[in-house]
C-alpha cells in the first residue's frame, strides 16, 4: 500500500522507475466496474523495497470484492501485463466505452480466468470471467463478443 502523503508533483530523472513511480487518478473498482474516466498522471510516489521497472504505476482501488487480499481504499502498485497467459493472475482490467477515447473507460481489479478453444487459426475465447476473492461477490462474466472491448492494463 502506498501513502498519498508521499505524493510529489514530479520525480527527478534519476528517481523515475528506480525509487519512484507515477500515480494516476484512476479508480479501479473491486466490485463491478468503476466510473468512466480517462486516467491522468497526478504525481510520483516513492516505492521502497521494490524492484521497479518502466511502465509501473500506482492507482487506487475501491470496493470490497478483493478483500481480504486487497482492502478497500488501497493504493496498489501495477506493472504492465507480461505476454503470455493471464490465467489466475490478479489484473487491472479496462473496459473501453464509447466516447472516452482509447485510454479511458471503466476499470476493475479481479482474478482473471478464461476458457479457450483451439482453432485452425490459433485459439478463441469461449468464456472470460473476472473473479473476486471475496465470496460475497459474483464474478463478472465477459461474453466472447465483448472481449475486444477489454484490455489488461496491469
Amino acid at each position: 500500500m502506498v501513502c498519498l502523503a508521499m505524493l510529489a508533483p514530479a520525480a527527478t530523472a534519476a528517481a523515475r522507475y528506480t525509487s519512484h513511480v507515477p500515480v494516476y487518478d484512476l479508480t479501479a473498482a473491486a466490485g463491478f466496474w468503476g466510473p468512466e474516466s480517462v486516467p491522468e498522471e497526478i504525481g510520483w510516489t516513492e516505492v521502497p523495497g521494490v524492484s521497479l521497472k518502466p511502465g509501473m504505476f500506482v492507482a487506487r482501488m475501491t470496493g470490497r470484492s478483493m478483500e481480504p487480499l486487497i482492502p478497500d481504499g488501497s493504493w496498489c502498485l501495477f506493472r504492465p501485463c507480461p505476454a503470455g497467459s493471464r490465467e489466475g493472475r490478479i489484473v487491472l482490467v479496462q473496459l473501453g466505452t464509447d466516447g472516452v477515447g482509447e485510454n479511458g473507460g471503466r476499470f476493475t481489479v479481479k482474478k482473471y480466468h478464461s476458457e479457450k478453444t483451439v482453432t485452425a487459426d490459433g485459439w478463441r475465447h469461449d468464456r472470460i470471467q473476472l473473479l473476486p476473492v471475496n465470496p460475497a461477490f459474483d464474478p463478472i462474466e465477459i461474453e466472447p463478443e465483448e472481449a475486444g472491448d477489454l484490455m489488461i492494463v496491469g
